[in-house]
């Protein structure tokens, strides 16, 4: 493990994650790639490096002023990084489609963890809405995450 490359991948995928994502927003439902990185990180190199760099790229998203409560980024970004990081070297072992089921529920898991602490009034005042904006970003970046399975797939990474 190279820490040159992680630190460059990481510097490009938050640059793309700071200019695209206002354009690509819908609704104030943005995708976030971020969490992608962090998610091929854990699986890649496992657990310990999935939290320290979900904890650390948490930090800096937080730092750089887009995120709206600080230490929620480094909060999911760790738990993200986490329970991905338990997909290391389960490829091979798992049926496939329940590999990818279980990087999807991880997603959805941290997105529903965002979204609970990100619109907590919006739960109190219209639950539907509050779970069409968890759907909707879980929908947004797994989009994202799908066609990054068709240029890099996860199973490689093993």
């Amino acid at each position: 493990m190279k820490w040159t490359n992680l630190f460059f991948s990481g510097l490009i995928v938050w640059l793309i994650q700071l200019v695209t994502v206002d354009m690509l927003s819908i609704n104030n439902v943005r995708p976030d790639f971020i969490v992608l990185l962090v998610l091929y990180w854990s699986i890649l190199y496992g657990r310990f490096v999935g939290v320290v760099s979900g904890t650390l790229v948490g930090f800096v998203v937080d730092l750089t002023g887009t995120a709206t409560f600080f230490g929620l980024s480094p909060l999911i970004y760790s738990i993200t990084g986490y329970l991905s990081g338990s997909l290391n070297g389960t490829y091979s072992k798992l049926n496939p489609l329940y590999f990818s089921f279980f990087w999807i529920t991880i997603l959805c898991l941290q997105f529903l963890v965002f979204c609970a602490i990100q619109y907590q009034g919006l739960w109190v005042l219209n639950k539907q809405l509050f779970f069409g904006k968890w759907l909707g970003t879980c929908i947004y970046t797994i989009t994202f995450a799908g066609i990054l399975q068709l240029i890099y797939p996860l199973h490689r990474i093993d």
